[in-house]
């Protein structure tokens, strides 16, 4: 585990550094590409319309209206015109920033003029020269395409914010900020503001800023739809969010920061950690010439600037007009210069030299359709990113070469087709950094993994020894006929542990206290079979298995089960304050038996084990759970009882519990409870033992109330004391119930 999370962090981490932002470059490159796929129009798209003032407009122009800038009047009667053809908004992608001062003639001579026109004696020539020498004072233009916009009512014009201090310039009172959302601390301030001239910006219905945010290759894929200026607690929106925000019926105060983003009426923007937004593209394809060249084909509606005039002109005078009528019913028609020097060109993923007013358009398209584009956050990517390189790096250490070579492939190409398809479902996911971060996790993990099979076959030439115990090594390598599969009949001594309530204390802890608590006592429980010279036979959970006898002879095999029994529960005894304090108290039971078994390798050629099969085996696994029916710790059976009297006389107290019937046995067997040294018990215990034997003596010739007596002596010393409590609660029975007359003691054992 340790291995393949310590290569995906590191993995994730070094895309994350990306030093050089080699992968944040072909990244751009992906999102391109999807845009370019995933472009359609919405159903709003029809309903935008461009206005193009273009090189050919104004050489078609110059002889009614001269040379470029024209008369601003002019922008005011087109503006006039498609209010009144029913536009939902007009938006000018123009800066007026400054009031005309374009003039024919000076004041001078315009004063000639005047007085000339008042002492005429004609009235015809009085009233013409006096149009004539009106129409050249300076602010007539303006004057009138003020008038026009404000008789519109659906004006939108642009301004442009530029970084600097706050409070460099003090915007009018006309552009008092209308949206009441405050800037984050990363959004940047702007201190300067290019805006339309005081008149026509308090004439128009809105203002907004035509900035855009390009990325580190120059292409736009994001905007800013608001602004901030000294004060951060309120915003200027920008140019398409104003008119989108109109044409949606939806108030700029009305305007709030969710935890989504900016609701804009039933639609939810989402924002950046800098407010920046995500331009969704989808108003435009390439198309490829012959020559291999691509031209940028929009989807929005293109119409020259001069049809425009046309139309306004023909309808005014009731003949035919190009554009009929209706056309601009219920559109929103953006006006933009696209002639050379005047044209605002921005990269963008399907042209390096699209016009600027098709991003308002799709800006525009995004928020009356509502289909936006987002990312995931910063944190939340480099978890992605880190969850592909853990699945990876699991995957090459778990697998082989060529089944782990597919999957990888097959892992990769999947996160790269959810990307490319979650693009279009409005999420751009992050595409190059994550599988390059796969593709190092899985190299490290395949260079780790020959390393460390190069190091095992070095390590296992000497840690054979860590799988069997000492005197079976020894054993197999004087003798290493013995790794072959069968075994031999031998008496032996079997032992069986396990640990009470296991199960209850596992779900109680987390895994990994578990996992170091198991492993902290069977280490001590292997031990103590070592100390004995005994075999470990194997671990089944938290049940330990040893035998004695084999493969090297020990004539004295049940004693020094016994012993090693007893070393268990002292070793338990000795670490209870530290378990307890881990959230675990341990308690184990033990059961003992000896007899004739078959000792051997079982298994398969390919994989066998050391072990000990038979009956007898059986009745030991059988003893230990009888422990919890009679409130001992350690059961033996009579004949390891026997022996090890015979070897090791008067060092072990036992007691015995009677005859009982283990599961699985036809035969009942003597069992005792293996209560400590005889060395070792005090006077209380020497006594409750005498007693104990002759209330035994008393229980199996039936005399139960002789039992009972005694039995309740024990109890009185030793209050705690099991098998007592459980012998005087039968002989409680047997008076009230007595036995069947051929009743002869026996306990059957009912559960495993």
């Amino acid at each position: 585990m340790r291995l393949p999370l310590g290569l995906a962090l590191l993995a994730a981490a070094a895309v994350g550094l990306d030093p050089g932002g080699h992968l944040e470059s072909f990244e751009q490159r992906t999102l391109d590409a999807r845009a370019r796929h995933h472009a359609a129009p919405t159903s709003d798209t029809g309903r935008i319309v461009i206005l193009d003032i273009s090189e050919e407009t104004i050489e078609r122009l110059a002889p009614l209206y001269g040379r470029w800038p024209w008369p601003r009047s002019l922008h005011g009667e087109v503006a006039e015109y498609l209010a009144a053809d029913g536009a939902a908004a007009i938006g000018f992608d123009l800066l007026f920033a400054e009031a005309a001062t374009r003039r024919e003639v000076d004041a001078a001579d315009w004063e000639a003029l005047a007085a000339l026109a008042q002492s005429a004696d004609l009235a015809e020539v009085r009233g013409e020269l006096a149009r004539r020498i009106e129409a050249l004072q300076p602010g007539l233009g303006d004057r009138e395409f003020v008038a026009s916009v404000a008789r519109a009512g659906n004006v939108f014009q642009a301004a442009v914010f530029a970084p600097g201090p706050p409070g460099m310039q003090d915007l009018p009172a006309v552009l008092a900020p209308p949206v009441p959302v405050a800037a984050r601390a990363e959004a940047s301030l702007r201190g300067q503001a290019l805006l339309p001239f005081a008149d026509l910006a308090q004439a128009s219905r809105g203002i907004g800023h035509i900035n855009a945010l390009p990325d580190v290759d120059g292409t736009y894929r994001r905007f800013a739809p608001l602004l901030w200026q000294a004060d951060r607690q309120a915003a200027y929106p920008s140019l398409g969010l104003a008119i989108a925000a109109h044409v949606k019926g939806v108030p700029l105060a009305s305007l709030r920061r969710t935890a989504e983003g900016l609701a804009v009426g039933d639609a939810v923007l989402p924002l950046a950690s800098d407010d920046s937004a995500w331009i969704r593209y989808q108003g435009g394809t390439l198309q490829r010439a012959a020559d291999g060249s691509e031209t940028f084909r929009s989807f929005y509606r293109h119409i020259p600037y001069e049809q425009v005039l046309a139309a306004k002109d023909l309808r005014a005078a009731g003949q035919e007009s190009p554009l009929p009528a209706g056309t601009f019913r219920d559109r929103i028609v953006l006006v933009s210069a696209q002639a050379a020097g005047l044209s605002d060109l921005r990269a963008t993923p399907f042209s390096p030299v699209t016009p600027g007013i098709e991003l308002h358009a799709n800006i525009i398209d995004s928020l009356l359709a509502g289909g936006f584009l987002r990312a995931p956050a910063a944190w939340t990517a480099f978890l992605l990113t880190l969850g592909l390189c853990l699945a990876v790096a699991f995957t090459a250490q778990k697998l082989r070469f060529r089944l782990g070579v597919p999957l990888f492939l097959a892992m990769t190409g999947g996160h790269a087709g959810a990307a490319w398809t979650a693009y279009g479902a409005g999420w751009a996911l992050p595409l190059v950094p994550p599988l390059a971060a796969m593709a190092i996790a899985y190299g490290g993990m395949l260079l780790a993994r020959a390393a460390l099979a190069e190091r095992d076959k070095r390590w296992l030439r000497t840690a054979f020894g860590h799988y069997l115990a000492p005197s079976v090594l020894e054993e197999v390598l004087r003798a290493p006929d013995k790794l072959r599969l069968g075994g031999e009949r031998r008496r032996m001594t079997v032992l069986f542990s396990d640990v009470a309530g296991f199960t209850t204390i596992s779900e109680k802890l987390p895994p990994e206290e578990v996992s170091a608590l198991l492993n902290g006592y069977l280490d001590r429980m292997t031990a103590c079979v070592a100390q004995s010279g005994g075999t470990l036979d194997k671990f089944v959970g938290d049940a330990v298995m040893a035998e004695w006898n084999a493969p090297l002879a020990q004539h004295d095999h049940a004693a020094r089960a016994c012993e090693t029994a007893l070393l268990m529960l002292e070793e338990v005894s000795r670490q209870d304050t530290a378990w307890r304090s881990a959230g675990a108290a341990l308690e184990i039971r033990i059961g003992i038996n000896t007899g004739e078994m078959v000792v051997g390798n079982m298994g398969s050629h390919q994989v066998f084990d050391y072990t000990v099969i038979g009956n007898e085996v059986n009745t030991a696994a059988r003893l230990e759970p009888l422990n919890k029916a009679f409130g001992t710790r350690i059961l033996v059976a009579g004949t390891t009882r026997a022996e090890t009297e015979q070897h090791r006389p008067g060092r072990f107290a036992f007691r015995p519990l009677g005859r009982v019937s283990p599961k699985g046995r036809a035969e009942p067997l003597d069992i005792f409870e293996l209560a400590g040294r005889r060395d070792q018990l005090d006077d209380a215990a020497r006594a409750s033992l005498a007693d104990f034997e002759a209330a035994m003596t008393h229980y199996m010739a039936r005399r139960f109330d002789a039992a009972l007596s005694l039995f309740r002596a024990v109890q009185a010393r030793q209050p705690d004391d099991g098998p007592a409590a459980v012998l005087a609660a039968l002989c409680e029975d047997y008076l009230a119930h007595p036995p069947p007359a051929d009743w002869n003691g026996v306990f059957v054992q009912t559960e495993k």
